[in-house]
């Protein structure tokens, strides 16, 4: 069945009411299983289809963050879009299941996949060892970590510029441990350490900086980018990043998330990823994006990446 945009969209305005309500949002979309993706339709895949574990009963439950781009955001339509968004309608049609998406605070992920509310994590969440305690990753891109800053600011050149500075990040993110290895650096060159403030989301993260509240946001590298093409944006912030490394700071993988008890689960979304990546999905979601370097070299399962400073 071809994808129903009247049926979704009144998912996702629901979806949207309930998130500004600061409930949890769940956008159901109505029965489908292929899916027109960035102008190019997926099928079922039967070698894909299966390894689906039956218990799932040709449906999945997709947990996303909104809003936090270029992953996932409701368009100027109130539809639900995004790279994550894609991918996963791309996994699900693959798979030749049905699709629901539910959307909840970044920090609740994991957590409404331990109550069993949902199957499967898209909200961008990178792969870390701590976080595989927990879940098993099935990874298909990898960037890293970037500093935004207000364009008129030309003190920030480097992470040391971030000593004594006021940096944001949103809640559940990585990135306060990446500061964190970053404070030595200040102690050690006599500047104070750097200031973490912890915001709900990455657009309340951005607008302290407009505000003057806070000096600097550190987000991975995809999500720069779309924030400062954003139109309201534009001209207002700019990118800082390594000379030696053009894809950001500590290099890291990520992808989708399911719970370390569904590794069958795991196996068919990396089946559906890898096919996804043979025939040029992948790639092509990425450049429709504009964030063409994301993909990964080769999908895997918990392969996280640790990179240097």
């Amino acid at each position: 069945m071809k994808y129903n945009s009247r049926a979704f969209l009144l998912a996702a305005c629901t979806a949207v009411a309930l998130a500004l309500a600061g409930g949890v949002a769940s956008a159901q979309a109505v029965a489908q299983t292929d899916q027109v993706i960035v102008g190019k339709t997926i099928t079922r895949n039967e070698a894909v289809a299966a390894l689906v574990p039956p218990k799932f009963n040709g449906a999945l439950r997709f947990v996303v963050a909104v809003p936090y781009h270029p992953w996932m955001y409701f368009d100027d339509n109130k539809q639900l879009t995004g790279i994550e968004v894609d991918v996963a309608r791309t996994v699900a049609a693959k798979m030749g299941v049905d699709i629901t998406f539910i959307n909840v605070k970044f920090d609740g992920a994991i957590p409404s996949l331990q109550a069993g509310q949902a199957d499967v994590i898209a909200a961008g969440m990178g792969d870390t060892l701590e976080r595989e305690k927990v879940l098993n990753f099935i990874n298909y891109r990898t960037l890293g970590n970037v500093v935004v800053v207000p364009a008129s600011d030309q003190s920030i050149n480097d992470l040391v510029d971030l000593c004594g500075k006021t940096v944001t990040r949103q809640s559940g993110d990585v990135f306060a441990m990446f500061i964190d290895k970053v404070q030595p650096r200040c102690q050690s060159i006599g500047k104070p350490e750097i200031a973490i403030k912890t915001l709900p989301d990455s657009n309340a993260a951005l607008l302290a900086i407009k505000s003057g509240a806070a000096d600097a946001q550190v987000v991975n590298l995809s999500a720069a980018e779309s924030l400062i093409r954003a139109e309201e944006n534009v001209d207002l912030f700019r990118i800082v990043r390594p000379a030696h490394s053009p894809r950001g700071w500590r290099l890291s993988n990520g992808g989708l998330g399911v719970l370390k008890s569904e590794m069958e689960l795991a196996k068919a979304i990396e089946a559906a990823l890898k096919a996804a990546k043979a025939d040029g999905t992948l790639q092509a979601i990425a450049d429709h994006y504009g964030n063409p370097s994301i993909v990964i070299d080769e999908v895997g399962i918990n392969t996280p990446t640790s990179g240097e400073l």
